[in-house]
């Protein structure tokens, strides 16, 4: 009954059922897109992270501060927990044009730091932790602790 009672009081689990929502009503024939664009909208008013739902493929989100969190850059994929706090942004680098694959695909968890900035396309062997104020622009292949102005290694997991 306490799990069931989580996706009420608990912000991430509010926003993940939403973004399911979204996913869903999105296959409708007619209203189906306007439907998702509706609901996305929702959770950028309520809970101030911008996202586009069709584009995600994520196991776990866990948000600890919505406000300015973006998930962007035409598709996320992630196959562990997606672990963020508040001002994370996931951005696509212009004049890339890969926007037919999802361009962060994240195997394993992910931790990411406040105010943290991943720009893809990338690909992320976890467990990885960035750290606050972190400027990602290269694929992290080794699992350890990522910090700075471009993000490099400092500790092994």
């Amino acid at each position: 009954m306490k799990k069931f009672l989580r996706h009420f009081y608990l912000p991430s689990r509010q926003i993940m059922v939403l973004i399911k929502l979204s996913q869903i009503t999105h296959k409708t024939p007619i209203i189906g897109g306007i439907t998702s664009l509706f609901l996305d909208n929702i959770i950028l008013y309520v809970f101030g992270a911008e996202l586009k739902s069709p584009s995600l493929e994520i196991k776990e989100l866990i948000i600890g501060h919505t406000t300015g969190v973006v998930l962007g850059g035409n598709g996320i994929k992630c196959s562990g927990k997606l672990h963020m706090s508040s001002g994370v942004v996931f951005g696509r680098r212009y004049g890339d044009n890969t926007s037919e694959r999802p361009i962060f695909n994240i195997r394993g968890d992910l931790t990411i730091g406040a105010n943290s900035v991943l720009l893809g396309p990338l690909n992320i062997n976890g467990p990885v932790i960035i750290g606050a104020m972190s400027l990602v622009t290269k694929d992290i292949e080794e699992p350890g602790i990522y910090v700075g102005i471009p993000a490099k290694k400092i500790k092994d997991l």
